[in-house]
């Protein structure tokens, strides 16, 4: 390089730049890596009653088992869409998207609840951190290009029974009983409310939306099969209202996939871009 190719005194090296973006994704990554770990050293046994509690190791759960394997079920959600972004993370935006608002939606559940705070803020400033330090910068944030009418119409359907239902969970909290004083019934309508929010995730298309989609449907159907399963445990939803939870989620997820294939009617109208939505 020649005297004068050398930048002006004062002048930010191109290699700052690059530098600057370099650090943050590191930064981004490590961030990922302390949030898994933390979430293998303190709720790994809470992960794994979402499928142990099933079995007998649910009977030890006593009335409390549908709320405990729901709430383990939030917390796979989260630390799902943040191992995620281990692997190109600019596809899975959505992931973090809705990791990041299922964390913000359970913290306000512990409040709500007067649950341990300790045991939620980390995660929520790390994600909230992650969120902030995402190769998408604030976009990560953004909708997407190639909402569903669809799906949005879908969530709008749901909207109002799992509305009514966290309305009557959020009354519940305060009846005083054993579920009131573990913060759960707060919890309940959390995931009421963050299976709505997930759900307008996956509708509005930003990257990654295919993975939400299936995050969606599996809470749903999964709550929906608890609530069949355990029918006498407090906050479920009974035979009816289980069997059309689980109808709407595999109902979700089968939108989803039409959608990213260009199957259906209102995507070829939309002249969706299907290798586009396929890398995703």
């Amino acid at each position: 390089m020649s005297f004068n190719d050398q930048p002006t005194v004062g002048e930010p090296s191109p290699e700052t730049p690059t530098l600057f973006k370099r650090a943050r994704l590191y930064a981004f990554y490590l961030l990922a890596l302390v949030t898994l770990a933390m979430a293998a050293a303190f709720t790994a046994e809470l992960l794994t009653l979402s499928l142990t509690g099933w079995g007998s190791a649910g009977v030890l759960l006593a009335e409390h088992r549908l709320h405990v394997m729901t709430i383990a079920a939030l917390i796979w959600i989260t630390v799902l869409g943040v191992a995620a972004q281990l692997y190109r993370p600019r596809r899975r935006a959505a992931l973090l998207q809705a990791s990041f608002g299922v964390v913000t939606l359970v913290l306000l559940g512990t409040v709500l609840g007067g649950g341990p705070l300790q045991e939620v803020l980390p995660f929520f400033i790390l994600i909230g951190l992650m969120t902030l330090l995402h190769p998408e910068g604030l976009n990560v944030l953004a909708s997407g290009d190639d909402y569903s009418p669809v799906l949005l119409a879908l969530v709008g359907v749901a909207a109002i029974p799992l509305l009514a239902f966290a309305a009557n969970q959020v009354l519940l909290q305060g009846s005083g009983d054993s579920h009131a004083l573990l913060g759960h019934y707060a919890e309940m309508a959390v995931m009421s409310i963050a299976l709505l929010m997930m759900g307008l995730i996956a509708s509005a298309g930003a990257t990654g939306h295919r993975y939400v989609a299936w995050e969606t449907a599996g809470l749903a159907v999964y709550v929906g099969s608890l609530s069949i399963a355990f029918p006498a445990q407090a906050s479920a939803v009974g035979l009816i209202w289980g069997s059309l939870l689980i109808v709407w989620g595999v109902s979700f997820v089968a939108v989803s996939e039409l959608r990213t294939a260009g199957r259906t009617t209102l995507g070829r109208e939309r002249q969706l871009d299907v290798d586009r939505t396929l890398r995703v």
